[in-house]
C-alpha cells in the first residue's frame, strides 16, 4: 500500500512539473537526483534546485532567495536566470509565485560545461552546471562535479540512487509551484580546490553544491522564513576571556528630582499618588494646607509676602524718583531696589503655587514616582522631602570584583551586560563607559566597579544583571554566538547547515564565554555554517523523519 501511495504521489508531482514521462515509469523517476546549489552574496542567500539539465529537454528550476539581513524571503518580485554553455546564452525572467520563490523553465540548446546565473535586486549568483547531451534523458545524473581551478580538476563521483523516496511534502501539485514540495534534496559535495568561493564583486556569489545527509533534520525554507531564524559562518578570531560577576542597576543621579515642601503645612495628596505612578511635567502632586496651624498658615504667609512685595515696590519707586533728583544717595537707592527684587521673587514664587488657600507642588519633569516619603495628612516643615520623581535615562551598573581580578581592570576592552531576560548587550554599543573603579578594596576585600550606559530595554533600577568584563588580551579561537547552543541531557549541541534545508545536529564542547560568544573547544571548525537563531525550533523538529538525501523533486 505504501509503494502504491508513493508512486501515485510521485506521478502527480512530476505531471505538475510539466515533464513528459511517456518513456518513464513513476518507479524510474523516483531515482532522479535533485541537485541543490547554494551561494551567498553580500545581501542574499541563493538556494537553487533542479533535476538535471539535458540539451533539448525542458528543465524545471526552483530558486529560493533569502534576505540575509532578516532571513526572510526577498522582497524583490522578479529574478532573471541566464544559462551559458559554450557560445550559447539563454535568459529567462520569472515572477515570484510566492515571496522569495522563483520558478524557471529552461530548455538548454547545447550540452557541456557551463554556468547558470541568477540576478535579483542587484545581487548575482553563479552556479557551475553540466548539461547532458540530448538523448541522455533517463534522469540519472551521476553527479560528476568538476572543479576547474588553477590546481586542476577535482572530480566528485556520487553514484547514489534512491531506493525509496522519503519525506516528500506535496503542498501544491499545480504547474510552476515548484517551491513547496520535495525540498529534501539529493546532491553532491562540491568544494573549490583553493578552499573558498570566488566573487566577482561584493554583490556576486559563486555557488557550491550543497548536500544533505541521511540523518539530517529537514527544515524547509518556508519553515525557516516563518520564525526568528538565522545562520552564520563559523570563523576563527581573537577571543578575549571574560570575568563574570553579578551587578545591580540603578538610575543615574541626573534622572532624579526630589519634591520638597516650600512651606509648613499639612500634606494633601492631589489624587491617587502612589509609587510607580507615571506623571507629567507640571502635574499637581501635593497640596500644603496650614489652616490648623495659625503661625504657619500658608494663607497668612502668602498675605505677608504680598504685603512685603507691595511695600517694597512703593519704597523702591519713591526712592528712584528721589535718586534722579539727587535727594537720596545711590547706596540707599540700591538697598531699596534689592529689597524690592527679593520681595518680588518670593511673592511670584508663592503666587504660582498658591491658590484657594493651598500651596500646590507639581512634578518638575516627566517620569514616574520612584518613592514617597510622606503619607496623606502628614505635617511637614519647609524643605521636607515629599517624593522622588524619576525619568528614564542613563543607568549606573555597579559590581564588586574579587581582588584577584584587579589586574585585569587595567586592560578592560569592553563589558557585556546580560539582562534578566537573557538578552546580552555590549557596553560600547550602548553608549556606555566605565565610570569608576575603586582604588582600594572594601571591607569584604572586593573592588567596586561602576559602568554607565544609556537607557536599556527590559531593565529597571534595582535589577540584578550579569557583567562579563573583557580584557584586551586574547588568542585566536573558534567562537559562535551563545544563541547557537542548545542543551539536551546535559550535553551541548549546534545545528550545522549542510544545505539551507537540511541540518546536522552535532555535539560540541564549549569553553569560556564573554556573554555574547562562546569558545568552541571541539566539534566545529572555521568555514562551517551553523544555525545562530531558531536552534530551539530545529531541536523540536528532530523527532520528525530524518532527511533522505537521495530523495526529492523540485516542484
Amino acid at each position: 500500500m505504501k509503494n502504491i501511495l508513493l508512486s501515485a504521489i510521485i506521478s502527480i508531482a512530476l505531471f505538475g512539473c510539466g515533464h513528459s514521462h511517456n518513456e518513464e515509469s513513476a518507479e524510474e523517476h523516483a531515482h532522479v537526483h535533485v541537485h541543490s546549489f547554494t551561494a551567498y552574496t553580500g545581501n542574499n542567500e541563493f538556494f537553487m534546485q533542479h533535476e538535471g539539465m539535458h540539451a533539448g529537454k525542458k528543465a524545471c528550476i526552483t530558486l529560493f532567495v533569502t534576505d540575509l539581513e532578516n532571513f526572510k524571503p526577498t522582497a524583490h518580485k522578479e529574478a532573471k536566470a541566464t544559462l551559458k554553455v559554450g557560445e550559447k546564452v539563454q535568459s529567462v525572467t520569472a515572477t515570484a509565485q510566492k515571496p522569495g520563490i522563483f520558478n524557471f523553465d529552461i530548455t538548454p540548446e547545447a550540452n557541456g560545461e557551463g554556468t547558470l546565473a541568477f540576478e535579483t535586486g542587484g545581487d548575482k549568483a553563479h552556479f557551475h552546471i553540466a548539461v547532458s547531451a540530448e538523448g541522455d534523458n533517463h534522469g540519472h545524473n551521476h553527479g560528476h562535479s568538476h572543479n576547474h581551478s588553477e590546481g586542476g580538476h577535482d572530480h566528485d563521483h556520487g553514484h547514489n540512487h534512491a531506493e525509496e523516496a522519503h519525506g516528500h511534502e506535496h503542498h501544491n501539485h499545480e504547474h510552476h509551484n515548484h517551491g513547496e514540495a520535495h525540498e529534501h534534496s539529493h546532491s553532491h559535495t562540491h568544494e573549490h580546490a583553493n578552499g573558498h568561493a570566488h566573487a566577482e564583486h561584493s554583490h556576486t556569489g559563486h555557488g557550491e553544491i550543497t548536500e544533505g545527509k541521511a540523518n539530517d533534520i529537514a527544515f524547509s525554507k518556508e519553515q525557516s522564513w516563518k520564525i526568528d531564524f538565522a545562520t552564520a559562518e563559523v570563523k576563527e578570531s581573537r577571543f578575549n576571556g571574560a570575568v563574570k560577576i553579578a551587578a545591580k542597576a540603578s538610575a543615574a543621579p541626573e534622572n532624579f528630582t526630589t519634591i520638597v515642601a516650600t512651606t509648613s503645612g499639612k500634606v494633601q495628596f492631589a489624587g491617587n499618588v502612589v509609587e510607580g505612578k507615571t506623571v507629567s511635567k507640571g502635574e499637581p502632586l501635593f497640596y500644603l494646607e496650614g489652616s490648623d496651624v495659625t503661625d504657619n498658615d500658608a494663607a497668612v504667609k502668602y498675605a505677608e509676602a504680598e504685603s512685603n512685595y507691595k511695600l517694597s515696590k512703593a519704597d523702591y519707586e519713591r526712592k528712584k524718583l528721589l535718586f534722579n533728583e539727587k535727594v537720596v544717595s545711590e547706596r540707599d537707592f540700591q538697598a531699596a531696589e534689592a529689597l524690592y527684587r527679593q520681595a518680588e521673587a518670593k511673592f511670584n514664587s508663592m503666587k504660582r503655587s498658591f491658590s484657594g488657600g493651598k500651596v500646590t507642588l507639581r512634578a518638575a519633569r516627566d517620569g514616574y514616582i520612584a518613592s514617597l516619603a510622606v503619607s496623606n495628612g502628614d505635617y511637614v516643615e519647609p524643605g521636607t522631602p515629599l517624593a522622588t520623581v524619576q525619568s528614564d535615562g542613563r543607568m549606573n551598573i555597579t559590581a564588586e570584583l574579587p581582588m584577584r581580578f584587579a589586574g585585569q581592570l587595567k586592560s578592560v576592552s569592553d563589558v557585556n551586560i546580560e539582562l534578566p531576560t537573557g538578552a546580552t548587550y555590549s557596553m560600547s554599543k550602548c553608549g556606555g563607559s566605565i565610570t569608576a573603579i575603586g582604588s582600594s578594596a572594601n571591607s569584604c576585600n572586593m573592588l567596586p566597579i561602576t559602568i554607565t550606559v544609556d537607557k536599556m530595554q527590559d531593565i529597571v533600577p534595582g535589577s540584578i544583571v550579569t557583567l562579563y568584563i573583557i580584557s584586551e588580551s586574547g588568542e585566536h579561537a573558534v567562537t559562535i554566538p551563545r544563541s547557537a547552543l542548545v542543551e539536551e541531557m546535559g550535553n551541548l549541541f549546534v545545528f550545522v547547515q549542510n544545505s539551507p534545508i537540511s541540518f546536522e545536529k552535532r555535539a560540541v564542547e564549549a569553553g569560556s564565554t564573554d556573554g555574547i560568544r562562546v569558545r568552541i573547544e571541539k566539534g566545529l571548525k572555521a568555514g562551517e555554517r551553523i544555525v545562530t537563531k531558531g536552534a530551539v525550533s530545529l531541536k523540536l523538529s528532530q523527532g520528525a523523519e530524518a532527511l533522505d538525501p537521495h530523495a526529492g523533486h523540485v516542484h
